[in-house]
């Protein structure tokens, strides 16, 4: 043990509470105003949770998870996001870090809420958009 969980075991002779690994589900007002960034570099799993391609693109809208990565090398405070499994990007650092102020002290560390995919459409080698999502919490 290292950390927070080293002093409170030392301090109370016990670890600390773990915390729910279920996701807690947010309902919220269905505007999706929160883009997810780093979404181009995962972009064969948006095409995965789509399926093929289609001429106008994607409107989808699904479940999302988002799991804090207290061990991302790039950023300690980083959120993943999950579709079905598979990482579609990350909330940017503002957001990550207004998320875990918001989790700090819950029994409960991911949160899963509504995810609106976008774009993604395929009209010919020189017209293939990219998907980008958003999500609603």
């Amino acid at each position: 043990m290292t950390g927070l969980a080293s002093l409170y075991s030392r301090w109370l002779g016990k670890r600390p509470p773990a915390r729910d690994p279920r996701p807690r589900v947010l309902e919220a007002d269905g505007s999706f105003r929160i883009a997810v960034v780093g979404e181009a570099s995962y972009q064969d799993n948006l095409e995965r949770i789509c399926g093929a391609r289609k001429k106008d693109g994607e409107n989808l809208v699904t479940d999302a998870v988002l799991i804090p990565e207290d061990d991302n090398p790039a950023d300690r405070n980083a959120v993943r996001v999950t579709i079905r499994g598979l990482t579609v990007g990350y909330l940017s650092r503002p957001d990550a870090a207004d998320y875990r102020k918001g989790i700090q002290g819950a029994s409960f560390a991911r949160v899963q809420c509504k995810a609106q995919i976008r774009g993604g459409w395929d009209r010919g080698p020189s017209d293939r958009g990219h998907y980008g999502v958003w999500l609603d919490f």
